[in-house]
């Protein structure tokens, strides 16, 4: 057991400095920089069932400051106010497109954003979650950071907005994912396509390279399909970068621990390749250095209150570095990380044994869908 939980503390004192170096070298958006030219930008939004959201996100897009987009809107068959919110909003930069039920073999995302793929005009593509609220300078300090770096692919990484105990206990595990457990710094100096990041918080392609790569029809049973096209460019040649937006992309991904569970259950098996053995070290993996460092502690075990410490000295620097509530870093990681497990588990059983998805009202055989990019 002593040697076990050195390699904790030895993972955890790992991921610490990891965490450091991600915060300083991953590039950040700044809203003062403004491009040398000024191509024109196709917005590409997906939008099921989005009443409550929709308008707010929309309004946010019409008021950008870059003079020189067109933002494409496909009502994905909404069986809410969504279309109708839509038609209200008059502003002839908006295009509302009226979707077709998914052709066989589609999944209603990628569905969606590839007929609006089809109708944009743009030099450079953003797809983008109907969800993602953008800062009036947004994407004239995007599309600065493409032309300074000149990647195929830009993603933005956000700031999550959390309200209520289940969201601010679950939620940061992305923010974990990203910045203490990938080397997300090192996504930037490789072309590696394990490493490729992508988001729904913002994936700006550029058209010539979004057509290459073979568009969403190479990622129509994707059910990431966001870092499945980062994936998709890097495959293609492509270079892609990730940067930080929070100071200007924000969105509130779920409401409520509910919605939580249900949103990332469809895909957390398709994350590890649906591969049942894999699942089984993820979950033993999740308990061994998430939660028993915590059990452990409190029978006095001194590496693993060392190991406590770390992980909170962890979460303090990331959550301040993010703006996320100081307290939960102290108190939640072990809660975190059980919902997760939850979540995994759910997932596995749902989508792998039961072979069921469950996505934005509709069903799928989770045996015809994949994770992103991936080779079968």
């Amino acid at each position: 057991m002593r040697l076990l939980t050195l390699i904790v503390l030895a993972a955890w004192v790992l991921a610490f400095f990891r965490t450091i170096v991600n915060l300083a070298l991953i590039p950040r958006l700044r809203r003062e920089e403004r491009p040398a030219r000024e191509p024109l930008v196709s917005i590409i939004i997906p939008a099921r069932d989005e009443a409550r959201v929709i308008e707010r996100t929309v309004r946010a897009f019409l008021a950008q400051t870059y003079p020189h987009f067109e933002l494409i809107v496909v009502n994905d068959r909404s069986a809410d106010a969504t279309g109708a919110i839509l038609r209200s909003i008059e502003d002839e930069r908006l295009v509302v497109i009226d979707g077709e039920e998914p052709s066989a073999g589609w999944l209603g995302k990628p569905w969606a954003l590839h007929q609006g793929s089809r109708r944009a005009h743009g030099e450079i593509l953003l797809f983008v979650d109907a969800d993602v609220i953008y800062a009036p300078d947004t994407l004239h300090a995007a599309v600065a950071t493409f032309e300074q770096r000149r990647p195929a692919l830009l993603t933005l990484l956000p700031f999550f907005e959390l309200r209520g105990f289940g969201e601010n206990a679950s939620m940061p595990m992305l923010a974990l994912t990203c910045f203490t457990f990938l080397p997300t710094w090192l996504s930037n100096r490789t072309r590696g396509v394990a490493l490729a990041i992508g988001g729904g918080t913002g994936n700006l392609v550029l058209r010539d390279a979004y057509d290459a790569a073979g568009g969403h029809e190479a990622l129509k049973d994707s059910v990431v399909d966001d870092v499945g096209l980062a994936r998709l460019i890097r495959r293609s040649g492509g270079l892609t970068t990730v940067v930080r937006g929070d100071d200007l992309v924000s969105l509130r991904m779920y409401h409520g621990l509910r919605e939580v569970i249900e949103g990332f259950t469809k895909n957390a098996f398709a994350v590890f390749g649906r591969n049942y053995a894999v699942a089984l070290l993820v979950a033993a993996g999740c308990v061994v250095f998430h939660i028993l460092p915590y059990a452990l502690a409190l029978t006095g075990d001194r590496i693993s209150i060392a190991t406590v410490i770390v992980i909170t000295a962890t979460r303090l620097i990331l959550f301040r570095s993010l703006r996320y509530r100081l307290d939960n870093a102290l108190l939640l990681h072990p809660v975190m990380c059980a919902i997760w497990l939850w979540i995994f588990l759910r997932s596995t059983w749902l989508t792998g044994v039961r072979r069921k998805l469950l996505w934005r009202g509709r069903t799928y055989d989770a045996r015809h869908t994949r994770f992103g990019a991936d080779r079968r």
